[in-house]
């Protein structure tokens, strides 16, 4: 087993509000040992989507089909008839999942009960270059919907409306991907690589990594910052002071070895990416728990010869297991290896809806924001730990009334390094990190 442990003493408070002290090891990593768990085919095409603990694998083979797993993929029931049209794309959003429909990929659902139902949140009925919907991702605090052709979406309802956004830029070739946090947008354009926008999507520039030239080729939002992989094996992180990507690559392979980019992800605090030997066709795994800056490789043992077509698609997370589904020779192929929590968020789960969003910016020098959102009035502490569990300091703890609250953090004394800040509201607990750049 690959892993990473940090032993923390957190002040928690059970379901009777008794005070007590817990200390919490944190293992952030997956074990390391494959197992295949079903056979069941959604095509070359398949994509697998977890929210909590459902799967759902779904695709097109003999007709198209959305799977449904509550057992970690052991058993699976198609559930295409829930949808009036194909289903392109699944994303976890506010609580919610969210489905990307056919309709000219314009017809937006969402589930709130772990995808036992569905209802139509929206509709986009005309997308500039008649192009269609292909994909949903966040920053934290918007939804974005990307066509595929050179505009996206932006809501700020969990949906219900969209504002399109027109990339203006020479590059050809269509958009296959896109990020964003918080005005530093970045789009992938087939055949060209990333097109940055720093200031909100207002203007654009071709921007890739440097020494040596390489194409940005699909990207993610993580942790406050926007994180690509390249056309060859690496992985980098967008740095908006600088514009410039920055390599993250310690413990990858690198540009001699022929190994080539083929997935990034996130589960929790941790990255993970895949790459494919170019002559061997073998599948490698690593995650990375300290925002890239190192990666460790994750063991493959029983996983057979992976089709290189596998993308960020063809991996997912339930609570127990990461899984990974492969169509190779017309034969389908579901793996999963447990992981261990990413969190203390993870360890504790909370009956209440109050939502601790990711600080922005991340990394960040001195000052920072921290959000929360409560859903009725509460006694609110925010508070901030090293690594070691020693509490640094304590930025609230006060009654706070119901909707989304700000909190501006000057942290002029912490050094270069990773922390934690954790919120305690009633009985919910949640925790995350931050990194100071000094």
């Amino acid at each position: 087993m690959n892993t990473v442990l940090y032993t923390l003493v957190v002040k928690l408070f059970d379901m009777r509000k008794i005070t007590f002290l817990l200390v919490v090891v944190l293992s952030i990593s997956v074990y390391g040992q494959w197992t295949k768990v079903s056979t069941q085919n959604a095509g070359l095409g398949g994509r697998l989507h977890g929210s909590n603990s459902i799967l759902f694998l779904y695709g097109s083979f003999g007709g198209f089909h959305v799977y449904k797993s509550t057992d970690e993929g052991a058993s699976w029931t198609d559930i295409i008839q829930k949808f009036p049209y194909d289903v392109y794309y699944m994303y976890n959003y506010n609580n919610e999942i969210f489905a990307l429909t056919a309709a000219a990929g314009k017809s937006i659902y969402v589930s709130s009960d772990g995808g036992e139902n569905w209802s139509q949140r929206s509709t986009i009925p005309t997308i500039t270059g008649n192009g269609a919907l292909l994909w949903l991702t966040s920053d934290g605090n918007k939804l974005y919907a990307m066509s595929n052709r050179k505009s996206f979406y932006t809501s700020t309802d969990n949906g219900a409306n969209w504002t399109e956004t027109v990339i203006n830029t020479t590059a050809g070739g269509n958009m296959s991907c896109f990020a964003a946090a918080g005005n530093v947008m970045v789009s992938v354009i087939q055949g060209t690589g990333a097109v940055v926008s720093t200031d909100g999507g207002q203007n654009w520039a071709i921007n890739n990594p440097t020494n040596p030239a390489l194409t940005i080729t699909y990207v993610i939002h993580f942790d406050g910052s926007v994180y690509g992989i390249s056309s060859g094996s690496g992985v980098y992180r967008f740095n908006a002071g600088t514009n410039a990507w920055i390599s993250l690559s310690a413990g990858l392979p690198d540009a001699s070895s022929f190994n080539f980019s083929k997935a990034l992800l996130k589960y929790g605090n941790t990255l993970y990416t895949t790459t494919i030997g170019f002559l061997d066709s073998k599948l490698s795994v690593f995650s990375s728990t300290d925002n890239a800056v190192t990666w460790n490789s994750v063991s493959t043992t029983g996983l057979g010869l992976i089709n290189a077509a596998t993308s960020s698609t063809s991996v997912a997370f339930t609570n127990q297991n990461m899984f990974i589904y492969d169509y190779n020779n017309n034969v389908a192929s579901v793996y999963k290896s447990a992981v261990a929590p990413t969190s203390v968020g993870d360890l504790i789960q909370s009956p209440e809806a109050v939502e601790l969003t990711q600080n922005h910016p991340n990394p960040f020098h001195s000052n920072t924001v921290i959000s929360f959102k409560l859903t009725r009035n509460h006694h609110v502490k925010l508070t901030i730990y090293d690594m070691q569990g020693r509490e640094i300091a304590i930025l609230l703890d006060e009654e706070k009334q119901e909707g989304m609250h700000n909190v501006p953090c000057k942290l002029d004394n912490l050094t270069s390094g990773m922390y934690l800040y954790k919120l305690e509201a009633g009985e919910f607990t949640a925790t995350k990190r931050m990194i100071v750049e000094k």
